[in-house]
């Protein structure tokens, strides 16, 4: 009698239901033997959600097994429901039938007999059979990868593990295999924990591990410890926006899942990119030593106001917040101030000084940017309700009408001309064939560039009307942040700063140039349209510190 031993693989944990692939494929097995006199059951083996595409057999422990028995000469026949669950790799599956064949044992299945490899044609078919199978596998994957794709561009939760600040409820949405499926809610305890996560990194530019150290001490739960990778994790994440993202795909926002605005979404990924920080140098109670009863190093240094924007106008690098000591009889004096590394070392070749003083650049800065608040309460609000609307948008508009006409014209006189050829070919016309061809080929060039100068006023047309939603976006907020800055924290400054200003050089004589990313003229005029986004604004203002 031969000993059969019966190999059982799903590719997915939900194939393990009682109801589903495993009992099927015993069932057939079990019967398969029965039929055969000199066959008897030895055993079985199971592979419960392995992919017999992506995983290799030397990474799969039953085949290992198997093939060990195999060795021993344990049983004389492998028993498979199908070729393909041994696996579905054309360069490998069809060898590891060939190595049973040749360790003496027969591989067969109940749907397609016997593999053997008795001539060059048994070879081929073996090859072909998994090469088959492999190309499934694709086909599968593919389409899995395309179905995806829509439901993600459709704003459709495609399941799996609910990301934290929702949680999962069933919406009456069924599925294929006629079960109702689970959506994405706003879970009322996370939600309110991930907005505060966002407020302290945009709006009080705190980093991530004072954040994650933050939540882990308001927000105790065994099941979510706060990491500083956690934090970076869930703010670069779109689906807080609403938004549902698979690779490269993103949906439209469905704002009934939206915790976070586009806006500070788009300026948090910024500050992460550009590595604005806001961290007080000092925070140990023993550093406190030697300083005046109410006072701390804190207090006297303060949240480095302008880190992270002002930068070296000598060698191109950004300075530091840091602090000079003085030690007096009675107390140690502390000085904020900004120190460039990149001048303290001569290998660096920055002519720039070393130090510059934080009083002195902080000062003149928090003056500009009161001036600049002033500027637009008193000028822009006249500006930018009426005039500059209409400015950015007649223009354009007058063009694109303009082109459209002219379009239209010399259609109709495509259509005329292409008639009077008609006319010409039955002599039913009195103009020349050649001269119609001519008249044709000019109205046909002169539709092209007509075409072509439509689309691009089209462009322009739609670049003129994001920046118009550009700006109308930023003067609110400009507005908003103008109300309460003399009021906010210094976090809450620093914040704020950044969001209007991209960079501040300074110079060894202290000249400063500020590089605004909107300024009052965005809104008396139409410039360049490409302009309007944070990171190609040339908006800038030139002084000196006295």
């Amino acid at each position: 009698m031969k000993k059969v031993l019966c190999l059982y693989r799903v590719s997915t944990l939900g194939q393990v239901d009682p109801k589903d692939d495993i009992p099927m494929q015993r069932r057939e097995c079990e019967d398969f033997i029965e039929r055969h006199s000199d066959w008897v059951y030895y055993g079985e083996r199971l592979e419960k959600g392995v992919s017999g595409y992506k995983v290799s057999a030397s990474k799969r422990d039953v085949i290992l097994e198997i093939r060990a028995m195999a060795e021993r000469k344990e049983f004389d026949v492998l028993l498979v429901f199908m070729f393909d669950r041994l696996g579905r790799r054309e360069d490998e599956t069809p060898f590891l039938v060939q190595w049973f064949i040749e360790h003496g044992i027969e591989v067969w299945s109940t749907r397609e007999g016997q593999q053997r490899l008795d001539t060059r044609v048994d070879k081929l078919m073996n090859f072909i059979r998994f090469w088959q199978a492999g190309g499934e596998s694709e086909k599968t994957s593919i389409r899995v990868k395309a179905a995806h794709t829509q439901m993600t561009a459709d704003g459709i939760w495609r399941g799996g593990r609910h990301p934290f600040g929702y949680q999962l409820v069933r919406k009456g949405r069924i599925g294929k295999r006629k079960h109702e499926l689970f959506d994405l809610e706003i879970d009322p305890i996370t939600g309110p924990q991930v907005q505060k996560v966002f407020e302290m990194a945009c709006k009080e530019g705190i980093g991530n591990t004072r954040i994650a150290n933050y939540m882990n001490e308001h927000y105790p739960n065994p099941d979510k410890i706060w990491t500083k990778t956690t934090v970076l994790s869930l703010l670069r994440n779109p689906i807080y926006t609403g938004r549902m993202h698979m690779n490269d795909t993103l949906s439209e926002p469905v704002e009934e899942l939206r915790l976070i605005s586009d806006e500070d979404f788009q300026f948090t990924q910024y500050a992460i990119k550009s590595r604005i920080q806001n961290r007080y140098a000092w925070r140990h109670e023993s550093d406190n030593a030697h300083i005046p009863e109410g006072q701390t190093k804190t207090s006297v240094y303060g949240a480095s106001l302008l880190a992270g924007i002002l930068w070296c106008g000598h060698c191109n690098h950004k300075l530091v917040g840091s602090y000079c000591c003085k030690q007096l009889k009675t107390h140690a004096y502390y000085r904020p101030i900004y120190r460039c590394y990149n001048g303290s070392t001569d290998a660096k070749e920055c002519d720039g000084q070393t130090i510059y003083s934080a009083k002195k650049i902080e000062g003149a800065v928090l003056e500009i940017v009161h001036d600049y608040f002033h500027s637009f309460q008193t000028s822009v609000d006249a500006l930018w309700k009426e005039q500059a609307r209409r400015q950015m948008r007649s223009k354009t508009q007058a063009q694109v009408r303009e082109h459209e006409h002219n379009l239209e014209k010399l259609q109709k006189q495509q259509k005329a001309l292409q008639k009077e050829v008609l006319k010409s070919l039955t002599g039913e016309s009195g103009f020349d064939t050649d001269m119609l061809q001519n008249m044709l080929a000019d109205n046909k060039a002169e539709m092209e560039a007509c075409d072509i100068a439509l689309m691009e006023c089209r462009k322009e047309s739609e670049n003129e009307e994001a920046r118009l939603q550009y700006l109308s976006m930023q003067y609110q907020h400009i507005r908003d942040w103008a109300q309460v800055f003399d009021d906010a924290s210094i976090e809450e400054k620093k914040m704020i700063i950044s969001r209007i200003i991209e960079r501040i050089d300074v110079d060894r004589n202290y000249h400063l140039t500020i590089h605004f990313f909107v300024t009052t003229e965005d809104f008396e005029s139409s410039p360049d349209p490409t302009s309007a986004t944070i990171h190609e604004s040339k908006n800038c203002l030139q002084f000196r510190v006295g």
